[in-house]
């Protein structure tokens, strides 16, 4: 019996290689790990949650689907988890700024590791400059629609690149796309920053200039 994904976790399963060893972190009931171990034939998988609850059914979805034999399931924070032959890091569904504390403050941890692929909900700016300053590039980005609302999924591979900050801003390949999807993706983005700056004291001058700033950005892409 196969696994089914919403849309995002089977983007994010799309960017995973063959044959890789991969740390799902935040695994929650391990779905997309089950995917993964199903279809894209990887050395090794760790499913990885710092609760208890998720990994409860994590387990029970991979007796399931009857992986047992190929899915470790480890209880733990951040990549505190991780074990020196994994070589890809997923981390979807969370805060940016939490994805860049995760990897910023263990990065001695994962030294054998040469692809990231992370699909954060908030903060894409941080997370694309913060990871690029960890010595990894951006190597490719995609968006993705669900429920009305547009993801970003971004993969680093080791390696330095320089970058501008509307590289950082918009992801310097969704640039170069300039799909329909990143067009409705800006707009939405536009809009937010808008009644942000109509809300925002006057007082933090240093927020709404690099808010205007991003506003102009935009109006020149589009």
């Amino acid at each position: 019996m196969k696994v089914k994904l919403n849309q995002r976790l089977l983007k994010i399963a799309e960017l995973v290689p063959i044959n890789a060893s991969i740390i799902d972190v935040g695994c929650d009931h391990a779905l997309l790990s089950i995917y993964i171990s199903q279809n894209k034939k990887p050395k090794k998988v760790i499913a990885s949650d710092i609760k208890e609850g998720p990994l409860i059914h994590a387990k029970e979805n991979i007796r399931k689907y009857q992986q047992e034999d190929k899915i470790k399931v480890k209880l733990g924070s951040g990549i505190s988890t991780i074990e020196n032959d994994i070589d890809t890091i997923i981390i979807s569904g969370m805060g940016g700024l939490n994805m860049i504390g995760i990897l910023k403050y263990s990065k001695d941890t994962y030294k054998n590791v040469n692809r990231i692929i992370l699909s954060p909900n908030s903060d894409t700016y941080s997370v694309r400059k913060e990871i690029a300053k960890l010595g990894f590039m951006i190597q490719e980005e995609m968006l993705v629609k669900e429920n009305n609302i547009i993801y970003p999924i971004i993969v680093f591979e080791r390696g330095k690149k320089k970058y501008h900050d509307k590289d950082y801003l918009f992801g310097p390949i969704l640039l170069e796309k300039k799909d329909t999807l990143f067009l409705e993706y800006i707009k939405k983005e536009a809009i937010k920053k808008e009644k942000l700056l109509e809300v925002l004291p006057k007082k933090y001058i240093k927020k709404r200039l690099g808010l205007k700033k991003e506003l102009h950005l935009i109006s020149k892409i589009m």
